[in-house]
């Protein structure tokens, strides 16, 4: 594995701890949460190791302006302002969506970080970001482009060495590693990873929006030009553990049984998870193991990816049942 430059963000490794009372409430496997929404900038989140090698890629670059893309209450806009200004770059924000008429969660916090927003509907993105970009140029600025939730090699390689990371730290063997897919690039990593370390481990991807057959575009896309760096044969789509099930309505779209969750893991663990993509993950892995796919004897790992400012967002949601 060839190593990548980065620029330091965020504070790493992370903790990798066990969840003792919710392994002994749920009677299955043991197991284990790497805390990934613990990497220390503006909040933390797992774009942040993606982020360590992007922006390291548009400082090589001599860029001046960073531009990227999300929902309107999207973690990895969140990140990347608060990296833009720790490096003192200019930030432009295409948010998918109407601009909120009060500013929390997210998308307060990008504004509290200095970037400057541009709310607009899906179908105006690729038109928006190519006028931003013709803008800076035309100013004399070097823009940079990162793609929704740095869905890019660099970003699957930072969480390749993620893996590596968390086998280092582990004090067991792990079976499996389950983790939150929005754009697939985070499983894509970890996946690699699981390939080139080649102990067996099964990485489980509980999609949090896009159907089965997209997110295995989107792993792939990532995915393969990397196993052809690494000399590995190419996986298929049937290769991958993803899982279509937990998705409710829609991307940030909750409901009740995500509700439910985020209360248990509060209560038997004092860790917060976030409605819209730890939420969803954790039914997924807790539903996994209630139909026994994941079962005793076996060490599992979670990967909490962050997204603790739409817990604020959405507080009439989490709320509605008290």
């Amino acid at each position: 594995m060839h190593p990548v430059e980065r620029v330091a963000l965020g504070t790493f490794p992370t903790p990798l701890h066990e969840l003792v009372n919710l392994s002994r409430l749920l009677d299955g496997p043991r197991l284990f949460i790497k805390r990934d929404d613990l990497t220390g900038l503006a909040l933390g989140g797992n774009k942040v190791r993606k982020l360590e090698y992007i922006l390291a890629e548009a400082r090589s670059k001599q860029a001046d302006v960073i531009i990227t893309v999300g929902a309107v209450s999207s973690n990895h806009t969140r990140q990347t302002a608060a990296a833009a200004a720790l490096l003192g770059i200019e930030c432009d924000l295409v948010l998918i969506g109407r601009e909120p008429k009060d500013k929390q969660g997210n998308y307060l916090l990008d504004h509290l970080l200095g970037a400057r927003t541009h709310c607009v509907r899906n179908r105006d993105i690729d038109d928006t970001i190519q006028d931003l970009v013709a803008q800076k140029i035309k100013a004399g600025k070097k823009p940079y482009v990162i793609p929704a939730g740095g869905h890019t090699l660099l970003g699957a390689i930072s969480y390749r060495d993620a893996y590596l990371e968390m086998k280092a730290q582990s004090p067991v063997k792990f079976d499996t590693v389950v983790t939150a897919v929005g754009t697939g690039t985070t499983y894509a990593g970890l996946y690699l990873g699981s390939r080139l370390f080649k102990d067996q481990t099964e990485v489980i991807g509980i999609s949090v929006g896009g159907n089965l057959a997209w997110c295995q575009e989107q792993v792939l896309s990532v995915l393969h030009p990397l196993e052809h760096e690494e000399n590995v044969t190419p996986s298929k789509a049937t290769d991958l553990s993803l899982y279509e099930d937990y998705i409710g309505e829609g991307y940030t779209r909750p409901y009740p049984r995500v509700r439910e969750i985020i209360n248990l893991l509060a209560r038997t663990e004092g860790i917060l998870l976030d409605p819209v993509y730890t939420g969803k993950a954790m039914v997924g892995l807790i539903d996994l193991i209630e139909k026994k796919k994941l079962v005793k004897g076996q060490n599992v790992v979670f990967l909490h990816t962050g997204g603790a400012p739409e817990l604020f967002s959405m507080n009439q949601f989490l709320v509605n049942n008290e």
